[in-house]
């Protein structure tokens, strides 16, 4: 295929990047990629039915928020029983469906934060621009014949007692599955929105303790089993993971370790999906500010 010659050096970069993604892999693997697709689309259908059936559930969550807001008395008199409680912590303040034949649809949930402050605002902002970016790129489709479907979803990632992490996990079907992941870490006792530099000492040379811990994890998997696959010594340089972003997306598991999370295709093939890493406490003892990690 013949491409302009002023195409910029990222151009070339990501056209070669594609034509990776999409020589088929080894037979062995293949199982791997009609799985991710299968589960996407049974993600998407499953939670419409769980709507349905939890119809009358959401309802009592939506008037448990509206009495929550209707007035001292009742907030008051709500924060006395600990099941409210902890139910009116997270909501899903809406839902947005959208069906346009059979292959065409979206299903975006979008939650609400008790006392979330700046965090909604993210939210918001977050899920107004996937819902924008769907209704625009549905208008063109012809939703006879090609299929696209959006599909977000959130889960509290992490609520100890100095974080609350809530994850949006969101999947486009196109012609195959694509699945990213959005983490918002929340400092609890401040509510300050927090970046992974805030864990550690400013002096404490986390990114390099973190790549060099994930890229060990990273060639222990592959020597372990050769259906897996990381971009670290491969012909392309720019492909390699060389360095952790320092936006990259994380949060903290039950045991209190740093999990570091990629979308599918950051690190590796779009077959291996999202990917994630456990960084053992051993790693982070020494350069990590106390009170967030385990």
């Amino acid at each position: 295929m013949e491409h302009d010659e002023h195409w910029s050096g990222a151009e070339r970069l990501e056209e070669m990047k594609r034509a990776y993604q999409s020589v088929p892999v080894p037979e062995e693997l293949d199982f791997r990629v009609r799985s991710a697709m299968a589960r996407a689309w049974r993600r998407a259908r499953l939670r419409r039915g769980l709507r349905r059936a939890a119809g009358m559930c959401a309802a009592a969550l939506l008037t448990v928020t509206a009495l929550a807001n209707s007035g001292p008395g009742v907030a008051g008199a709500m924060e006395q029983i600990p099941l409210l409680g902890a139910i009116t912590r997270v909501v899903t303040f809406r839902s947005y469906e959208d069906r346009r034949g059979e292959l065409v649809g979206a299903s975006v949930d979008v939650p609400e934060v008790e006392n979330g402050g700046a965090l909604n605002d993210e939210i918001k902002a977050y899920t107004d621009a996937i819902i924008a970016e769907y209704e625009k790129d549905a208008a063109v489709m012809d939703t006879g014949e090609a299929a696209y479907q959006v599909d977000l979803s959130y889960t509290v990632a992490t609520d100890s007692d100095s974080i609350f992490a809530l994850r949006f996990n969101k999947t486009v079907v196109m012609a195959n599955g694509v699945e990213s992941v959005r983490i918002y870490d929340v400092d609890k006792r401040t509510g300050r929105i927090l970046k992974l530099g805030n864990l550690f000492r400013a002096d404490s040379g986390y990114l390099d303790v973190l790549t060099a811990e994930i890229q060990r994890q990273m060639r222990a998997q592959m020597d372990a089993d050769e259906g897996v696959i990381y971009w670290l010594d491969g012909e392309v340089e720019e492909w390699n993971f060389t360095a952790l972003d320092p936006d990259a997306a994380f949060y903290v598991n039950a045991d209190g370790e740093l999990v570091i999370v990629f979308n599918e295709g950051d690190v590796a093939p779009m077959y291996m999906g999202v990917t994630e890493f456990a960084i053992p406490a051993e790693v982070t003892a020494d350069i990590a500010v106390p009170g967030y990690l385990g």
